[in-house]
């Protein structure tokens, strides 16, 4: 008979948890460390702030193949800690012999930068926790670190999919190791067989700055094949968390006043510039600097005038300056028939003033005149703070506080056909509405592009890539860590948690694109009477309003942000499993509804379907076609039963009644 004593079971469960026990033990020793997942979307304080984070037994995750996906777990130090490591192998097929490699598999430990003061203009219940403090952001390339007793560490993982990756569950372990101890995490990742597209479907554009490379790379400022070779970084850094917009100043093309008077340019600088970042292949626009400036007093003042510009004078080979009344009316058609011949004239987009307000905004209104009639062909884009841009502008770009309060004006806009972006400015943004400082919560630079598809904003402008302080660790300055997405080191650059799960939130914004493709799909092949009334965007929508209601009621909830993702990804899914079927509501779903009113429910079902809702059998066209009103239920449900010879489904949709 095998006799088992207490002691054995102490020592299997601390095995389990990290530490061996010998059997002549006269007290079994408490485990060194734990570890346990947690969201990717939150962040965790070393020195243990809000330990009411939600603790897992492991790490579960899903992603379609193309996609970068992010977990997180944190080590618990229950004495000091020395020699912490990490390790991950490959992820394995569970139902299969398929392997992601470990090569596609990173984790970082997750440091953090001090803030000294919070974010002004945000109430105090927007921030995760009062400055000063150390607030966890960017991705540490250690691969051992120390750990207090009673500290916390968290380990951010990043999966990268393969495009051809075999749909289906896998499987791995995180193990960290300290010494002779170690604790393993399951962790399971589920394929969709859905491919994320290559091709950006919202524009993204973070401002970079080469100001400082010798200052926080160490780069020589003579050294050209070392700056190249730094500048390809910042764009495969970019193209890799899916910008796709990149800035580029006037002031890179070189002018020369001739001696008979006249000006000529010389592209080359511009050119070796831009095509290093069309050479990710991931790039859609280029994007110019400013040609003209704030009048005395900056911002406050009530006039924009053209800046002026440098050239070197032939005849004396000086730099002189020319004012922007004569300098432009020469550059800007040579300017515009060298983008044509590159290929690049409607790949521009073409700044006039940052930041133009009410006070200001008729001056701004007839610089933009100026340019619009020395380069008709231009597309003029620009960061707004006011609504009247009609007829000057075509891609508006409103901080979000203002687009929120004068939501009505720019929705107009849209209607008239102007395109709509949105930008944000961390400490000069009013209100409870999604910011990118560090002391607000980390799911904020996700729901960013949330809003993008909400509200139909085809892109996103931010102000800083890498605006760094002296010390961007120790030192973030004015902008709470705003300036930047990302943080120097010598050869190169180190990730924070913010670009991380921007990147996510464009990905989020690409499976709201693909179900809309799918009814898109769908819609082009059906009658012109049925698909006049089916909305390809309506549905995405719908499932986005889950998270993002409006601009200043969104879910700060990870939970319910990714019940959201995966209703979208597996609503997909489902328009390729028969009975296939298009149901669309007026009002749309979760829309509040007078009780006993009735709903508009129209859609398509495919040839041979039945369709009942609420109980109620509807008559289904030979196109396709059902249309009805039908009140909700007591619950507030829609509910569409399909059936054919090759199978049945059930739709819900919701409503608040009101009674």
């Amino acid at each position: 008979m095998i006799n088992i004593t207490h002691l054995d079971i102490a020592a299997f469960l601390l095995l389990a948890l990290g530490r061996t026990v010998s059997a002549d033990s006269s007290e079994a020793a408490s485990p060194p460390f734990e570890c346990f997942a947690t969201s990717d979307v939150v962040r965790v304080f070393e020195d243990g702030y809000d330990r009411q984070i939600d603790r897992q037994e492991a790490i579960n995750i899903f992603g379609l193949r193309n996609e970068m996906v992010s977990a997180q777990c944190v080590v618990q130090a229950h004495e000091d800690l020395k020699n912490l490591a990490v390790s991950i192998g490959s992820i394995k097929q569970v139902d299969g012999s398929a392997i992601i490699s470990a090569e596609n598999v990173n984790w970082n430990f997750v440091g953090s930068i001090h803030i000294k003061e919070n974010t002004p203009k945000v109430q105090k219940s927007d921030l995760i926790r009062p400055a000063p403090a150390w607030f966890p952001d960017y991705l540490s390339e250690e691969r051992q670190c120390s750990l207090e007793k009673d500290a916390l560490k968290a380990v951010y993982l990043t999966i990268s999919i393969p495009r051809d990756a075999e749909p289906g569950e896998y499987q791995a372990e995180v193990t960290i190791k300290a010494g002779d101890d170690s604790v393993s995490l399951p962790l399971t990742l589920t394929v969709y067989p859905l491919t994320l597209p290559d091709e950006r479907h919202v524009m993204v554009t973070e401002w970079f700055s080469t100001n400082r490379f010798e200052k926080h790379h160490g780069l020589d400022p003579g050294d050209s094949e070392g700056f190249f070779r730094l500048l390809k970084v910042y764009a495969d850094n970019m193209a890799q968390h899916r910008q796709n917009v990149f800035r580029l100043t006037q002031d890179l093309i070189d002018s020369t006043l001739t001696t008979d008077g006249k000006l000529k340019f010389d592209f080359s600088r511009f050119d070796q510039w831009a095509q290093v970042f069309w050479d990710t292949e991931r790039m859609d626009l280029l994007e110019t600097g400013f040609v003209a400036q704030f009048g005395e007093g900056r911002w406050n003042s009530t006039d924009i005038v053209l800046r002026d510009f440098r050239v070197r004078d032939e005849s004396t080979g000086e730099s002189k300056t020319l004012s922007g009344e004569e300098f432009l009316p020469q550059f800007l058609p040579v300017f515009v028939e060298h983008l044509r011949e590159k290929g690049w004239l409607e790949k521009t987009v073409f700044h006039i003033c940052d930041e133009p307000s009410n006070h200001n905004i008729m001056a701004w209104r007839e610089a933009s005149d100026f340019i619009h009639q020395h380069a008709p062909e231009l597309i003029r884009l620009d960061a707004i703070e006011s609504p009247h841009c009609l007829d000057r502008l075509e891609i508006w770009v409103p901080k979000l506080d203002h687009l929120s309060t004068w939501q009505g004006m720019y929705e107009e806009a849209q209607r008239q056909g102007y395109e709509m972006w949105f930008y944000t400015v961390g400490i000069y943004q009013s209100g409870s509405l999604p910011n990118k400082t560090v002391d607000v919560p980390l799911i904020e630079s996700r729901l960013m592009h949330w809003l993008n598809y909400r509200y139909d904003l085809k892109g996103y402008l931010h102000w800083g890539l890498n605006a760094w302080t002296d010390d961007p660790f120790n030192e973030p300055g004015l902008h709470r860590g705003d300036g930047w997405h990302v943080y120097p080191k010598k050869d190169g650059l180190l990730d924070s948690l913010r670009w991380e799960q921007m990147r996510n939130g464009l990905q989020d914004y690409e499976c709201l694109w693909l179900l809309q493709d799918k009814i898109e799909q769908i819609r082009s092949t059906l009658s012109e009477r049925v698909a006049g009334l089916i909305e390809p965007s309506r549905r995405g929508i719908e499932i986005a309003i889950q998270v993002v209601e409006t601009y200043t009621e969104y879910s700060r909830d990870p939970d319910v942000l990714y019940a959201a993702r995966r209703q979208a990804i597996e609503e997909t899914l489902d328009l390729d499993q028969s009975p296939r079927v298009i149901l669309q509501t007026n009002p749309s779903e979760h829309s509040a509804v007078a009780n006993n009113s009735s709903i508009d429910v129209h859609g398509w079902a495919e040839p041979g379907t039945k369709i009942k809702v609420n109980g109620r059998q509807l008559p289904v066209a030979s196109d396709g076609l059902f249309i009805e009103q039908v009140r909700p239920s007591t619950e507030g449900t829609i509910v569409l039963e399909a059936e054919s010879d090759k199978g049945q489904k059930t739709i819900v949709r919701k409503f608040r009644l009101l009674y």
